[in-house]
């Protein structure tokens, strides 16, 4: 997932908790000034609070998809960092021995002719 992605989901998330914050206020606000007898408005307040309950274990239910898909990118990011890590380890060790081979074949080049002299 891509950085710009992430800000556009983050800012969804954002705007989605907003407008239920919003609209909690606003209900809360509309109870208190409404004209209705204290039963009604246990029962506006209890009907209110269990819908506010099931859009924020929505909201909750989104946020947990969404920490399992970074986990999963984050996993997979690991994996390719680590397999990277292994190649280029291997190369340069097959360099390295590569380099070591070519001065143990230029000593001895150096030593016969030195012993040939």
């Amino acid at each position: 997932m891509d950085q710009q992605q992430d800000n556009r989901n983050g800012s969804g998330l954002g705007f989605t908790a907003g407008l239920l914050i919003g609209a909690l206020i606003g209900a809360v606000v509309a109870i208190v000034l409404a004209p209705q007898s204290g039963e009604e408005t246990r029962d506006l307040i209890r009907g209110k609070a269990h819908e506010f309950k099931g859009k924020a274990m929505d909201l909750a239910g989104d946020l947990r998809d969404r920490a399992a898909d970074l986990a999963q990118d984050l996993r997979s990011q690991a994996e390719e960092l680590t397999r990277r890590g292994k190649e280029t380890l291997e190369n340069v060790r097959s360099q390295l021995n590569d380099a070591i081979e070519s001065g143990k074949k230029a000593a001895r080049t150096k030593r016969d002719e030195f012993e040939t002299e």
